[in-house]
């Protein structure tokens, strides 16, 4: 007879608590630029605040969904991490070619280097949380 510990709910409890702050911080980041910086409403960057949206809402939805122990808030927030590390890269990517694209919540940093080590250290944590086999176990019940 094999005998298997209960899954630890610590994993899974940070990643959920981490998921729910970035994507608040996400949210936050579809008008930090243009309401605190006093950009305006720039067409410019309506991109950025759609992607901010969409990443903060996955995340918002995937934390709530794992706090509440159901198996796709995993996915989700793995996915909803992701999603939000490419669109991390394409910002710096397309800042470095002078392109419009802000994205990833209110910084204050102009550095794009340490913008974006500051906007991805959570998101690798929570891609990390989010992939241990505990945190699985634990929406498994």
């Amino acid at each position: 007879m094999t005998v298997t510990a209960p899954p630890r709910a610590a994993a899974a409890i940070a990643a959920g608590v981490l998921a729910v702050l970035d994507g608040v911080w996400f949210l936050l980041g579809t008008f930090w630029w243009s309401l605190v910086t006093g950009l305006g409403q720039s067409d410019l960057l309506v991109p950025g605040q759609i992607a901010d949206a969409v990443i903060g809402l996955l995340l918002v939805l995937g934390g709530v969904s794992l706090l509440a122990r159901v198996a796709a808030g995993r996915v989700l927030c793995l996915f909803a991490a992701g999603l939000a590390l490419v669109a991390t890269v394409v910002d710096a990517v397309l800042r470095s070619r002078l392109v419009l694209f802000l994205v990833g919540g209110p910084t204050g940093l102009g550095d794009p280097l340490v913008r974006g080590i500051v906007i991805s250290a959570p998101l690798v944590v929570l891609l990390v949380l989010a992939a241990l086999p505990d945190t699985r176990r634990w929406t498994h019940r």
